[in-house]
């Protein structure tokens, strides 16, 4: 029996998996997505996507006009504290108060309050039509690697055949209690699991309480619950479980879960249907490491952390981007191999910092949400822009200026265009409409150049034929206009300066000003930068 051969085998079906077949099929590398359960999930499971995880997706073909349509208004949640969802001293919180403007770091909204399986359905369909194969239903059993090829053991769940697929890698987005990471060996660090919650999916016509269409999430502080409302039918309670205590998930009746449902609407008109009570566990795990061999972890399977600040899901998208913008160089020959190590050297200095923040953002016992929940107050412990959007990564994907301080974040609301962090949102006219920097980003290198810069332009195109790399030469103010004069100070460079931007908008390497050279050191960044 001849043996499926695939570029890519991606073990696990959601953000992680589908982003990362998505992401691929998009940079043409035709993936192969294995998933253990018949179909997608229908629970709402994790909210929210972050600027930068809206970026991202928005790059890949088919997503954006869905999400917009999705999300509709619902970008951000009111929160509130409260006895009760029908307590008539509900105090809520504003996470806007103070906050400088938000159009000046995005042209996205700083929050798209969407459920996962939502955004799981999304990225299914547009995976699919762009050549991804997702097969449900299917597991992995076993898995064995050498220099050449990962062979994986796989088995359909339904009928019990067993057979064999080998991929050039394997990206193990199978979550925190991966499988994959336990076959390979690859320990976890960490508090491990430091709690744990039960989620109760019901129906109810909340609207006398919850706008049609709104989204609230509610804590009740001292009931050990909080709530999250979508605006729709259908919401979720997160309750308290202490298996510690004695407590089991048989304790988690239809009828002890209607109870407690009831108890945090405190209205007994409302009628309400249970539709399903899941266990999770909060946890806190970091693998040791990243890769093995020609097997990469990414999402959950390389690091999970509580739910409360809501960035687990949003790290899983962007390591899933992160590692597939790689991967496709690699497979399509535009990068040397070397290009693939550098995935964990940038993204484990950022996700520690999240774990970190987000495990002292559990410790709040306060209804589950933080006293202040103001996006511009350094004290409140919620996820910041300046972790999101004012990241900075090192590695040899990056060409690091002399003098660089090595810093891991600056401040996004000033950004200096330093290499290895996120690229400046600037706002540009092409004559008939506006657009962002990022609308530009995402398919492949982009050069963008100054006004005075033409050379630079010229030698991009030079260097990309020659390499043979996917690279957009813009020069600012022919192509593009800068609409309010700001694109040199936000990317530091001169009128005859250029930047150079990976294609998930990062900046790789700038020059400052003019050059004798420009195409012999435009060529040598991205030798060095593709690892060629």
């Amino acid at each position: 029996m001849s043996v499926q051969r695939v570029p890519v085998l991606v073990v696990g079906g959601a953000y992680t998996g589908l982003t990362t077949a998505l992401s691929l099929a998009a940079r043409g590398v035709r993936p192969l997505l294995v998933e253990r359960r018949p179909g997608g999930s229908t629970l709402p499971k994790a909210w929210g996507l972050n600027t930068r995880s809206q970026e991202l997706l928005h790059t890949l073909p088919g997503v954006r006009r869905r999400l917009e349509a999705a999300v509709g208004e619902a970008q951000w949640p009111r929160i509130s504290h409260g006895t009760c969802l029908a307590d008539p001293e509900r105090r809520f919180l504003d996470p806007e108060d103070g906050q400088p403007d938000p159009r000046r770091l995005s042209a996205v909204p700083p929050l798209a309050w969407i459920s996962q399986a939502r955004v799981e359905e999304i990225l299914r369909s547009c995976a699919r039509q762009a050549g991804a194969e997702l097969r449900h239903g299917t597991e992995m059993v076993a898995l064995a690697q050498d220099d050449e090829k990962v062979t994986a053991t796989l088995r359909d769940v339904s009928t019990g055949r067993v057979y064999t697929v080998e991929a050039d890698y394997l990206v193990a987005a199978d979550g925190n209690t991966s499988q994959v990471r336990d076959m390979l060996g690859i320990a976890v660090e960490g508090g491990g699991t430091i709690g744990h919650m039960y989620i109760v999916t019901f129906e109810a016509d909340l609207t006398r309480y919850v706008k049609k269409g709104a989204v609230e999430v509610i804590g009740m502080p001292g009931s050990g619950s909080s709530f999250i409302l979508d605006g729709s039918e259908r919401h979720t309670l997160w309750v308290d479980y202490f298996p510690e205590r004695g407590e089991t998930p048989e304790d988690f009746t239809e009828e002890r879960c209607l109870e407690r449902i009831r108890r945090a609407i405190g209205d007994p008109d409302i009628d309400v249907t249970f539709v399903n009570a899941r266990f999770f566990p909060i946890n806190h795990k970091l693998a040791e490491r990243f890769r093995e061999g020609r097997v990469f972890l990414a999402g959950d399977a390389a690091h999970a952390c509580p739910p409360n600040g809501g960035q687990g899901g949003n790290l899983a998208i962007q390591d899933a981007y992160d590692l597939s913008w790689r991967l496709a160089l690699v497979l399509t020959g535009q990068a040397g191999p070397g290009l693939l190590d550098t995935y964990e050297t940038e993204r484990r200095p950022v996700v520690t910092i999240t774990l970190k923040r987000e495990v002292e953002l559990a410790k709040i016992s306060e209804g589950r949400v933080p006293a202040s929940y103001n996006p511009a107050d350094p004290n409140a412990p919620i996820p910041m822009p300046k972790e999101y959007l004012g990241f900075r990564y090192h590695s040899a994907a990056v060409r690091t200026e002399a003098g660089d301080d090595g810093s891991l974040q600056e401040d996004p609301w000033h950004p200096t265009g330093r290499p290895g962090g996120r690229a400046p949102h600037v706002v540009l006219t092409d004559g008939t409409r506006e657009l962002s920097t990022h609308d530009l980003f995402g398919r492949g290198f982009v050069l963008l150049a100054g006004h005075e810069a033409g050379d630079w332009v010229v030698a991009a195109e030079k260097a990309a034929g020659t390499l043979g790399v996917g690279l957009d030469a813009y020069r600012i103010g022919e192509h593009l206009a800068d609409r309010d004069g700001t694109w040199c100070d936000r990317y530091g460079v001169g009128p005859s300066g250029a930047v150079l931007v990976r294609p998930d908008a990062v900046v790789a390497w700038r020059g400052t000003g003019a050059t004798d050279d420009p195409e012999g050191e435009l060529t040598e960044a991205l030798h060095a930068i593709l690892a060629r």
